[in-house]
């Protein structure tokens, strides 16, 4: 129910029901005025998706687990948890992969070069 318009974004009041136990709960959204009801309720069903992804993150690489003082220490520590969790996800997802799905084949790496310092420390039995 869009409930009014301003400025060029509408409100609107989202009665959405649980298909487990029927209950029905409510919250208010903001979006263009152009936006449809249909797009709506696909982005707000994609909302618990996203909270179900923040909840493993939780778990599984201490997104929740800051003692920070400042903004920049919390941003860092919520970037690091958040690329571990992308990593672990990838991870999992290519293991999960059957042998008929077959990996892209991997584009050529820069050839390897010599280190000559290598070279030369590895002569003397120091590297």
């Amino acid at each position: 129910m869009r409930l009014n318009r301003h400025l060029g974004l509408s409100r609107w009041l989202l009665f959405p029901r649980s298909l487990a136990d029927g209950k029905v709960a409510f919250y208010v959204a903001h979006a263009r005025r152009n936006a449809s009801l249909a797009s709506l309720v696909r982005v707000a069903g994609s909302r618990w998706a996203v909270e179900e992804d923040f909840e493993s993150a939780k778990g599984e690489v201490g997104l929740a687990d800051y003692e920070v003082r400042t903004w920049t220490a919390w941003h860092r520590h919520m970037t690091l948890c958040l690329v571990a969790h992308v990593f672990l996800a990838t991870v999992r997802a290519m293991a999960n992969l059957s042998s008929q799905e077959a990996l892209p084949p991997k584009a050529p790496g820069l050839p390897i070069r010599k280190n000559p310092m290598r070279e030369f420390l590895g002569q003397r039995g120091l590297y």
